[in-house]
């Protein structure tokens, strides 16, 4: 591929980037300006106290970073007309109480209700239906700061119906959401179809990568949506999910590349294949000792991230670039797209660019999965291609197999008449010698009758030649023998120059037998009178034209000016292999039909321009 082409396609990869960055922000800000329309009401300013003595008025969303741990936060809000009305509150790893006019009507994260190798408790949000009571209320949450992430984040507080704030949730997660399920569902599927068809021996291990790259996918949008939170109580496992994926995600993706660029040299992306199992196994010990909670190795992972991406891009554009590699040129765009909405993710994480977390990466996979699509349009249309050609091929490996046998056929003809010629010729010394004597004996009655027996026994012409090339005339009157048996009567007046180069003379044969073949067979599935055949041909300049004739009966069946095959579906293999042969030798092929008949011609030049 030329450089001019490759910064082409890098330009529409970024633009098409760029699109989607567009698209993901828009949606992303959009539910929020129906929020004032959603029967809803968001509790922004609130009066906090920090243990210790610092106090004040607090707007929500906040952070309140560097809190030694365990530090209690309260915050104090007035609900005005509460009755029939629920709140909608969130808490980021912190123990929470909630109180309602001085009674406890929640408790999260006491411990006992987590796993215990969790420092902190999950992320959750809860729908809080308040006491029926038409006057005001006022609401006071208690947090415990968190001991691993090192600050303390206050959502907003909502106040609602409970549909009121379910649908508001669903406006702003419900996209991550579907999402997130129809992408575990794929993947589900993905890995189902890939162990199947391995057991099969019909597939590698790519499809298998493929859908567990998918499926943890999904697994980190669910787990990471607030929406999810609110719909499942299972806020641990949830959590789980989230990093457990985060740390996986990297493996299929990385083990995917491998197998669909094979790539010459496999050291960059193997190496960050260990970085992936090594940081994992760290992960994974560090949490499960209670050392270090998964959020805080987060941090450390987002460079590893950051690296497996680098390594992928380094060997695709290597790849590419330096080797021509199609499958890198083919999967080229969607991997840029991909790695450039990762990037943005990890930037989201420690920025954040918006508040729905693992929304650019879902775009970027939805960016990804467009590529596969069109990727995999194009292997299906090239696989189709490909079993055309091969039905093609496979009819002609016939006709030059048949046309082998026709040739054998008349090998052993002519070796048999040569046979009877020899024996003939050892007898015509006798043969002369009662001739001569019955001569010299003047006995004209035994004679005659001697003569007569000889011209009995004498081997006839054998079959009539119908061209003067001999593997076109072996082709022609096999199929003429054939359609006489049906009952056609056959013309045939065909001139094909007796020598011709083996290759153009095999390609006649399949043109030829495949005219021969059509016309023979319609005319044995005729139930009427009047079969025919006519054959003609003109050589003129070098161009060879060939014109068969034949009756036939019934509705043929065409599709797009095509003529379909009566013995299979699809169109009929020996036309379009005619028509493939002619266009071969810079001419083309004809079909049509007039009345009751059939129409088939096609020239070829004998001789290059």
């Amino acid at each position: 591929m030329t450089g001019r082409r490759v910064i082409l396609v890098f330009v529409s990869a970024f633009l098409l980037l760029l699109v989607f960055c567009l698209i993901g922000l828009h949606a992303a800000s959009y539910p929020l300006a129906l929020a004032a329309e959603s029967g809803t009401t968001d509790i922004r300013q609130v009066d906090y106290a920090i243990e210790g003595g610092e106090s004040g008025r607090l707007e929500l969303p906040a952070r309140l970073p560097d809190l030694p741990d365990r530090t209690r936060v309260t915050i104090t809000a007035r609900i005005r007309e509460a009755s029939g009305r629920a709140l909608l509150l969130g808490t980021v790893s912190a123990p929470m109480e909630v109180f309602v006019d001085g009674d406890l009507l929640l408790g999260y994260g006491q411990k006992g209700h987590y796993p215990a190798f969790f420092n902190d408790p999950p992320i959750a949000m809860v729908m809080l239906s308040l006491p029926q009571s038409s006057g005001d209320m006022t609401v006071t949450i208690s947090y415990l700061s968190p001991g691993q992430r090192g600050r303390l984040d206050i959502p907003v507080i909502r106040a609602g119906s409970e549909r009121a704030l379910l649908a508001r949730q669903f406006q702003q997660d419900g996209f991550r959401f579907i999402f997130s399920l129809l992408s575990i569902g794929a993947g589900l599927i993905m890995i189902v179809v890939a162990l199947i068809m391995i057991c099969k021996k019909h597939l590698n291990l790519s499809f298998l990568w493929l859908g567990l790259f998918t499926l943890l996918t999904g697994t980190w949008g669910l787990g990471e949506c607030d929406l999810a939170v609110l719909l499942f109580p299972w806020p641990s496992l949830l959590h789980v999910m989230v990093f457990v994926s985060i740390f996986l995600i990297p493996i299929p993706f990385l083990q995917f590349g491998l197998l669909v660029l094979n790539p010459a040299d496999r050291r960059p992306m193997q190496l960050a294949l260990w970085l992936d199992y090594l940081s994992l196994a760290a992960a994974l010990w560090l949490q499960l000792s209670g050392t270090m909670d998964f959020i805080r190795f987060l941090k450390y992972f987002q460079i590893v991230l950051i690296l497996n991406v680098a390594a992928f891009l380094f060997t695709l554009l290597r790849e590419w670039l330096s080797h021509e590699n199609p499958a890198a040129r083919r999967f080229g765009p969607g991997i840029v797209i991909l790695g450039a909405f990762t990037i943005l993710e990890i930037l989201n994480y420690g920025l954040h660019l918006t508040s729905a977390f693992t929304f650019f990466f879902q775009l970027g996979v939805l960016g990804f999965m467009l590529s596969l699509g069109i990727i995999g349009g194009c292997y299906v249309r090239d696989s189709l291609n490909t079993a055309r050609e091969n039905e093609e091929l496979e009819q002609q490996i016939e006709a030059v197999n048949l046309q082998l046998a026709l040739q054998r056929r008349q090998f052993r003809k002519i070796a048999e008449h040569k046979a009877q010629v020899e024996a003939q010729r050892h007898d015509l010394h006798h043969h002369l010698a009662v001739l001569w004597e019955l001569y010299e004996q003047d006995d004209r009655e035994k004679l005659k009758n001697y003569l007569e027996s000889l011209n009995y026994r004498l081997p006839d012409g054998g079959e009539p030649e119908l061209c003067q090339n001999y593997a076109v005339n072996a082709v022609v009157s096999h199929y003429a023998e054939m359609a006489k048996q049906a009952g056609a009567d056959v013309v045939v007046n065909l001139t094909v120059p007796p020598d011709l180069p083996p290759e153009l003379e095999s390609d006649l044969c399949v043109l030829v037998g495949n005219l021969m073949e059509n016309a023979a067979e319609a005319c044995a599935r005729m139930s009427g009178d009047g079969r025919f055949i006519r054959v003609n041909s003109r050589l003129q300049y070098g161009v060879l034209t060939i014109a068969v004739d034949n009756s036939f009966e019934g509705d043929l069946r065409r599709k797009g000016g095509l003529f379909l095959s009566s013995k299979r579906d699809g169109g009929g293999i020996g036309l379009s292999s005619v028509t493939a042969v002619a266009k071969k030798y810079g001419g083309n092929a004809e079909f049509e039909v007039r009345g009751a008949v059939f129409r088939a011609s096609a020239y070829v030049r004998l001789e290059k321009e």
